[in-house]
């Protein structure tokens, strides 16, 4: 290669690195607004569509490459106005290249919403279905006057099969659907094709996939009878008992293809049997309880018929035991009623006192609504108990009633919804000190996401406890109320958060108070933090004294949401700090604190 040539590539290869120097020059930053739209939640959707929202960290080429940008995301954006009942809506954008990022502006005009006119419902052949006297948009989210929304157009024919299969037309189905608009009037007028088939009754029905599970088990959480009038709530109810028996990983049930010549439809269930047994293993840690362990055995299906049988042991530093208890769904071929019980062995060296504890209990739980139950039953308590004054023996028989409704959705991790609870007991001794007695619990907590998803949720409980007919000095150390620790008022050592005696040991009382307030926050799909306030107490008097201060402890908390559920790191410190009371206290564990 000659000097010249070489001169001529090395001058080629400059020009390049060059050219791509000024191109990258060119590209730009940019930042995207939406203005004209105040409905946060059509904002956030037109946000969500936008690409150019979507790439502004890919950044522009040129202003001619942001414009065809712009001008290809309008065309994105016109669909969204149209499916939120804004067909006349204009939109169009400014690009200001003078800004530092660009600045590129979406507006948006949105005219006046289009409104429903009118709701049809039609035959296939357009005649008129069944039951059209009995028909009401309203009923099935399309009521008149409302914004022309696509959602709830599409919506409506969910809702308009089920009140055709819910009135006994076991095979309806939506056929079609027109929605005309009329841009005289900004109205929009919807004909909705329901195909009603036959009226039907439940037939026969075959059941394939059990195993282990006996049948009689099965049949007993059918509600219906043969010849009754087909109504699929009732098959959505049956569906979801099988599901909460825990003995199937799949429930399917359904009507069959066709009414028979009878005017009945035969019933098809298809489940998968989950393995019977299963084990399970968590660790703790709390600043005042040192580290422990529990484990647990399960047997779900103990004799066919969904019995349960589970182990419980809890191996800690300061509290250790086991608990066994058993429990026979479908008592007296109830569906809803269960018999329940319980045999716990146990020991406790807490700063309160020392106790060895045995308790029993049998009862029976019944499921009002998929959401209450109420159960009732006879316990007995023995229990060995040391404090810095005196050693008790004694034994207690108590008749505990109770009821609780969890309208949350998820046990461990709840993010929407609320919970509620109610325990009584009276108590009488049937050795050691002659007393009787009376102790009940009032429990609430409650759960809201921050916004459309559950990045925030905002969470906050209450409870108040009371023991009535016997006075403070005469109830023994561990029948008393306490207030602190992990699943209380974190920031105070476990049974602290109260009055103590002039050992510094806890004494307990008879009525208590806790609430507590939890900010949740999700920072990826499995680490969240939580910031949190609670305070509470207890009294000497069977009613809480609302006068008096509570003490109240705060702390942050990080969460590894784990697929068992979250796994929760905790540090808290009191604000109303006694020199017993340590400057921190830890709390490791699994669940949420409530």
């Amino acid at each position: 290669m000659t000097l010249r040539s070489a001169g001529l590539v090395v001058l080629m290869v400059l020009l390049g690195d060059f050219a791509i120097a000024q191109g990258s020059a060119l590209a730009a930053a940019y930042k995207t607004k939406i203005v004209g739209v105040e409905d946060s939640a059509l904002a956030k959707e037109l946000r969500d569509s936008s690409q150019l929202v979507a790439l502004e960290k890919e950044k522009a080429d040129s202003e001619e490459a942001l414009t065809r940008r712009a001008e290809d995301d309008l065309e994105r954006l016109r669909p969204v106005m149209r499916a939120a009942g804004y067909y006349d809506a204009e939109l169009s954008y400014d690009i200001d290249t003078h800004a530092e990022p660009w600045q590129v502006t979406v507006k948006v005009e949105l005219g006046e919403p289009y409104r429903l006119r009118e709701v049809r419902l039609v035959a296939p052949g357009g005649g008129a279905p069944p039951l059209l006297d009995q028909f009401k948009p309203e009923e099935v989210g399309r009521e008149l006057g409302a914004t022309a929304t696509s959602a709830a157009v599409v919506g409506a024919e969910v809702k308009i099969v089920s009140a055709y299969t819910e009135r006994g037309w076991p095979l309806a189905k939506m056929a079609g659907r027109e929605a005309v608009i009329d841009r005289a009037d900004h109205s929009m007028h919807v004909t909705y094709t329901i195909d009603a088939g036959s009226q039907a009754s439940f037939g026969a029905i075959e059941i394939s996939g059990l195993g282990a599970v006996d049948r009689r088990f099965v049949d007993d959480q059918i509600t219906w009878h043969e010849g009754e009038p087909y109504d699929s709530k009732k098959v959505v109810a049956v569906r979801q008992a099988l599901i909460a028996s825990n003995l199937f990983s799949t429930v399917k049930l359904a009507p069959g293809d066709a009414v028979g010549a009878d005017g009945r439809v035969a019933m098809r269930l298809e489940v998968t049997e989950r393995p019977p047994r299963s084990i399970g293993f968590g660790a703790y840690y709390d600043t005042s309880l040192g580290i422990g362990a529990r484990a647990y055995w399960e047997h779900r299906n103990l004799f066919g018929a969904g019995e349960l049988l589970r182990l419980e042991i809890n191996a800690g530093q300061k509290i250790y035991g086991g608990l066994l208890r058993f429990k026979k769904p479908d008592f007296f071929g109830d569906p809803d009623l269960s018999l329940l019980s319980e045999l716990s062995l146990g020991q406790e060296n807490v700063t309160a006192y020392d106790r060895r504890l045995a308790r029993v209990f049998t009862g029976v739980d019944y499921r009002y609504t998929p959401m209450i139950t109420v159960g009732a039953g006879v316990e007995g308590l023995q229990s060995h108990v040391t404090d810095d004054l005196r050693t008790q023996d004694y034994a207690l028989i108590g008749l505990p009633v109770y009821a609780k409704r969890d309208a949350s959705n998820d046990l461990l991790n709840p993010t929407r919804g609320n919970r509620e609870g109610i325990t009584l007991a009276p108590y009488s001794s049937i050795s050691g000190p002659g007393i009787s007695f009376v102790k009940g619990k009032l429990t609430i907590s409650g759960y809201q996401q921050i916004g459309p998803t559950d990045r925030f949720v905002l969470a906050a409980f209450g409870n108040i406890g009371s023991i009535a007919g016997v006075s403070l000095d005469a109830l023994p150390r561990d029948q008393r109320l306490y207030v602190g620790g992990g699943g209380s008022v974190r920031g105070y050592g476990y049974q602290k958060a109260g009055p103590l005696d002039i050992f510094g040991k806890p004494i307990g009382g008879l009525s208590s108070l806790e609430t507590g307030i939890e900010l949740r926050t999700r920072i990826t799909d499995t680490i969240g933090i939580a910031n949190f306030l609670e305070g509470g107490t207890v009294y000497d008097k069977s009613f809480p004294q609302f006068n008096k201060r509570l003490f109240w402890g705060t702390g942050i908390g990080v969460r590894y949401y784990s697929p068992l559920g979250p796994v929760r790191f905790d540090i808290a410190t009191p604000l109303h700090r006694r020199h017993q009371d340590g400057l921190v206290q830890v709390y490791i564990s699994l669940g949420q604190a409530f």
